[in-house]
């Protein structure tokens, strides 16, 4: 299946990963709104699952915070996954990662 922008990709081919919390056009629009900010591309996705690689990352910690608000409205699974972790520090990394994985139960 050919699409314009990768962001289109899951919606074009009927993926349904992250079906209990957001639709198909909200997927995309959330989507097509990364790739303009942060230059966002769909590398891969599974039955559950969604990777995307970051070709600019946010360049400062408020507009991480900002962006991990983001994620976890789409996605509140992949921070309840791991407990144990720093959700304080979440933003910190964002800054710095080349990709983001997202996991819908």
């Amino acid at each position: 299946m050919e699409v314009a922008r990768s962001a289109d990709l899951p919606a074009a081919v009927g993926w349904r990963g992250p079906a209990n919390h957001v639709d198909a056009a909200g997927l995309t629009a959330v989507l097509r709104s990364w790739e303009h900010r942060f230059g966002i591309r769909v590398v891969g996705f599974e039955h559950s699952t969604l990777h995307v690689s970051v070709a600019s990352p946010p360049t400062s910690y408020a507009l991480a915070q900002a962006l991990g608000q983001e994620h976890y409205a789409l996605c509140p699974d992949v921070f309840h996954e791991y407990p144990e972790a720093d959700w304080d520090a979440y933003p910190s990394e964002l800054v710095h990662r080349g990709d983001w994985r997202f996991w819908w139960d």
